[in-house]
């Protein structure tokens, strides 16, 4: 059979399709789709976008599901695109993390016995290195929290599931900026104490205690701050799956909450980000040939 085309449209239609998979107009005689507009009418407002009675749009199988309007045609394509480099910076930040697992110089803190007590030393050359470490993860972690927040925030405008996933992504990021100030605040004053030990074992007399222990207790607080913005993300990209009724996304969102495995989480969601946005560019409804 010949190829086809949609009367009202003129986009492709394949032969085993009642219905145009660009417009939804009925094709080749078969009744079209509740709210569907006949083949020569223009269609209604709205028509196309989730929601619209008649149009379940992304979610569903099989031909004769009408694509969304080319905003949010445009919209979901944007929104796969940051999700892909989130996830390509998240392998990044993965591979930096395994470095900082693996190939640290030693331990950082050590403690010694003298005679006037209990004393604290520290290894410069591990306490730089997890430095620069640490600063290259900050900003990889942003980075991908900010592509995260950008496809939630694109996404929000035609899908009210995605408010709320970029409201928190916008808190993980203020809580990781807040992370790295007092992470920095603690590494200076730990680096004071070496420049005052002056490579003998750092006494009370050259660490403010109660200086460190209020930065580690901020660290804490804003460490579950960030943690519940984290779950807003994952939240998202869980929600990504139900938008495009692809598995990928919702098992990519659960394996992102456990160490190595994350990083086969974010191989799936680069897999199933590319397959979509490639599915809407070439015109195909996601889901169509699920």
């Amino acid at each position: 059979m010949g190829a086809r085309f949609c009367s009202f449209c003129g986009r492709p239609v394949p032969a085993a399709s009642a219905f145009c998979p660009s417009c939804g107009a009925g094709v080749a005689g078969a009744p079209p789709l509740a709210g569907a507009p006949p083949p020569g009418a223009a269609p209604p407002p709205g028509w196309g976008t989730p929601g619209y009675p008649g149009a379940p749009g992304y979610g569903a199988a099989g031909y004769g599901v009408p694509m969304p309007s080319p905003a949010t045609r445009e919209s979901d394509v944007r929104a796969l695109g940051y999700i892909l480099w989130a996830a390509i910076v998240g392998l990044v930040g993965a591979a930096a993390s395994l470095v900082d697992l693996f190939g640290s110089p030693g331990g950082v803190v050590g403690v010694a016995t003298t005679p006037g007590g209990s004393s604290v030393s520290l290894n410069p050359g591990a306490l730089y290195f997890l430095a620069v470490i640490a600063a290259s993860g900050i900003v990889l972690a942003l980075l991908e929290l900010y592509f995260c927040r950008e496809a939630f925030r694109t996404l929000a405008p035609v899908d009210h599931r995605f408010g709320t996933p970029s409201t928190l992504a916008l808190l993980a990021m203020i809580g990781v900026v807040l992370i790295a100030l007092l992470g920095a605040g603690l590494f200076l004053s730990l680096s004071q104490a070496v420049s005052c030990a002056a490579g003998n074992p750092i006494t009370r007399a050259c660490i403010n205690l109660g200086a460190v222990l209020g930065l580690l207790g901020g660290l804490v607080i804003v460490a579950i701050v960030a943690l519940i913005g984290y779950i807003g993300v994952l939240i998202g990209i869980w929600r990504l799956g139900a938008r495009f009724n692809d598995g990928l996304f919702k098992a990519g969102a659960i394996l992102l909450i456990f160490p190595v495995l994350n990083i086969v989480a974010l191989v799936l969601i680069i897999v199933a980000a590319r397959s979509h946005r490639d599915q809407i560019q070439g015109g195909v409804a996601p889901g169509a040939f699920a």
